[in-house]
């Protein structure tokens, strides 16, 4: 007989969080990619995600979103106050592009949106005609 692994509430609230990380569910490929780096068969880290079966505690999930914020944010400040002395060591385009990914990973962790799905331009003309040429 085959025993199946154990996984403590920990691993399990850590592999939540990276699926929400990576922006799963509406991100293709994001289940399929930390299940392969955690070694979690699919249908059971999605079990977990779903509360179908064995969900992390809602509390210890919660405590270790707020956790990871806060270390996101953390490094966000730190990007920004090394991106003038650091060109030596890192470019500026790395420097941004972390701040980029870390950024849109701090959105998914809030549940903010990660993009502008619709965009909003407004003129405004003062005293114009608008039938003058």
């Amino acid at each position: 007989m085959i025993k199946r692994p154990r996984y403590t509430d920990e691993f399990r609230t850590s592999a939540v969080l990276m699926l929400e990380a990576a922006g799963y569910p509406d991100k293709k490929g994001a289940l399929t990619e930390v299940a392969s780096q955690l070694g979690v068969p699919l249908s059971t880290i999605r079990g977990w995600f779903t509360a179908e079966r064995n969900p992390p505690p809602a509390e210890l999930r919660n405590e270790k979103r707020a956790e990871l914020v806060n270390l996101i944010r953390d490094e966000l400040h730190s990007i920004l106050a090394a991106m003038g002395t650091t060109r030596k060591d890192a470019s500026y385009r790395d420097l941004a592009t972390a701040f980029g990914i870390f950024t849109d990973k701090l959105q998914l962790l809030t549940g903010e949106p990660t993009g502008n799905s619709k965009v909003r331009i407004e003129i405004e003309y003062a005293d114009a005609d608008p039938h003058a040429a």
